[in-house]
């Protein structure tokens, strides 16, 4: 079994203007065209059983349209395989309100995007609002490290999550891109062996392999999560890099679905 908790897709009306646009902003190269069919496709084809949608709401205003595709799309999940958080924006005047219907529809998590909401992840409304959604035990995936959306502006660092983890004691936060885009050594030196999970998404092969065997090999095997952030990777070649990777059965088998299935309680 193999489950990606890391990837993205838009309504359909929005698919190609979103992927262009993002395309353009990143100078990257999308291996899907944004939909649901596509990557539910790319999932039969590559042997990934689930897959779970991390929606971002880049303005306060897009968040309850958003969470209501959302909504369809993991309603859906056990049928297709493709599960979805919710947005958050933390500038939402009636985030909390959204919090409980996005609670109350089934969703299992939010994602929160601070370089493309214009906040630093320590920023006090984004805090308060991480620790409402912990109180409501839904699960929080923080983008972590630079995009390349944003290449000069970082507003969610390794150093900035470390500081932050004492408030949210106990919360179920994912710091994704291995806890850190380009941050490696912050990730080792702040978040490795602390209580936040880390997913692999977009960082197997485009750093330094030695330095993420470290980072595999001190964090809590328990809490290492496989992703891929597709359509901006290829599932395919993902999996085939994770797989390649010199560590234990024993740990590829919790990063490729173990420990996701216990998160999310899905299975």
């Amino acid at each position: 079994m193999v489950i990606d908790i890391h990837t993205h897709i838009f309504p359909p009306k929005l698919a190609p203007h979103a992927i262009k646009a993002l395309e353009n902003s990143a100078g990257a190269h999308a291996f899907l065209n944004g939909t649901k069919e596509d990557l539910i496709k790319s999932m039969s084809e590559n042997g990934i059983d689930i897959s779970v949608n991390m929606p971002v709401a880049s303005r306060a205003d897009q968040v309850h349209s958003i969470n209501n595709y959302s909504i369809e799309v993991n309603n859906q999940g056990d049928t297709t395989g493709l599960y979805s958080f919710g947005a958050c924006h933390p500038l939402n005047p009636d985030m909390k309100d959204e919090l409980k219907r996005l609670k109350s529809a089934g969703i299992k998590g939010i994602k929160i995007h601070p370089d493309f909401q214009g906040l630093y992840l320590d920023d006090e409304t984004v805090v308060r609002i991480m620790e409402y959604a912990a109180e409501l035990g839904l699960i929080i995936l923080i983008h972590c490290g630079m995009d390349p959306s944003f290449p000069d502006v970082h507003r969610s660092t390794p150093k900035r999550l470390a500081g932050i983890l004492p408030r949210l004691n106990g919360a179920k936060i994912i710091a994704a891109h291995m806890g850190g885009y380009e941050y490696m050594d912050d990730v080792e030196d702040c978040l490795v062996g602390k209580d936040v999970y880390i997913d692999t998404s977009f960082t197997i092969g485009k750093f330094d392999e030695k330095q993420i065997l470290r980072i595999l090999q001190n964090h809590n095997p328990d809490k290492i999560l496989f992703g891929t952030d597709s359509p901006w990777d290829d599932q395919k070649n993902a999996l085939k890099l994770f797989k390649e990777l010199p560590i234990s059965d024993e740990l590829k088998e919790k990063i490729l679905w173990k420990n996701s299935k216990n998160l999310l309680e899905i299975l």
